[in-house]
């Protein structure tokens, strides 16, 4: 997997505070990092243009410089290979959506857990799935959720947990075979690509249900 190897990683954030916690949680991932930090779109840019090989990158939405869009715009014309990621405080489904059309491969909450954020980051550099919560839906929080059986909530919770389909048909006196149908389910609803992304989705929306 990408994240394996020693990565080099650039982080832009024009709150130092984050910038700094957000480096603290890169180090997390497997593997020796290399980690370089900006504030500004273009200190980014100056950055890319003198370095290459870059593994990852951790983009804030709106920094100084640029627009959003012409900075993600412009780092994948000098980095082409290099994954973006958005990490930001907005909420605006727009600002998602414009970030993922300029090329970023995926776009995170500010607000999101550090182990939410985290394996979010690896399975999009093992996997190359796009993960963006908020991404391409007009159902409001309540209507998605809705559309789950209490049942697939139940599930949908233990997934949260960790519980592995043999788990949870175990705690919920169900038979596998019905579990796999509970989180096939879940998958659509959520438009979710794989458990993980599920997870990651579920616990934006339903952040104080999912702990219990």
């Amino acid at each position: 997997m990408l994240y394996y190897h020693h990565m080099k990683i650039l982080i832009a954030d024009d709150h130092e505070l984050y910038r700094d916690a957000l480096s603290i949680l890169v180090q997390r991932l497997e593997g020796p990092t290399e980690i370089h930090l900006t504030s500004s779109y273009t200190e980014l840019l100056q950055l890319t243009k003198a370095t290459d090989n870059w593994d990852l990158m951790l983009v804030d939405l709106n920094m100084p410089g640029l627009s959003y869009y012409e900075g993600i715009a412009q780092l994948l014309v000098q980095q082409p290979n290099t994954p973006i990621i958005v990490v930001t405080s907005s909420d605006d489904p727009k600002d998602s959506q414009l970030s993922l059309q300029a090329g970023a491969l995926g776009y995170m909450s500010k607000s999101m857990k550090s182990d939410d954020m985290l394996s979010a980051i690896k399975l999009m550099l093992s996997s190359g799935i796009s993960i963006h919560p908020n991404h391409s839906t007009n159902l409001s929080t309540e209507s998605t959720l809705s559309d789950l059986t209490p049942r697939q909530q139940d599930v949908l919770k233990q997934l949260c947990q960790g519980e592995s389909n043999k788990r949870i048909a175990r705690n919920l006196d169900l038979s596998e075979h019905t579990v796999k149908l509970h989180v096939r389910a879940i998958l659509q609803t959520l438009n979710a690509e794989n458990r993980t992304q599920a997870v990651i989705i579920a616990k934006q929306l339903l952040p104080q249900q999912t702990d219990r």
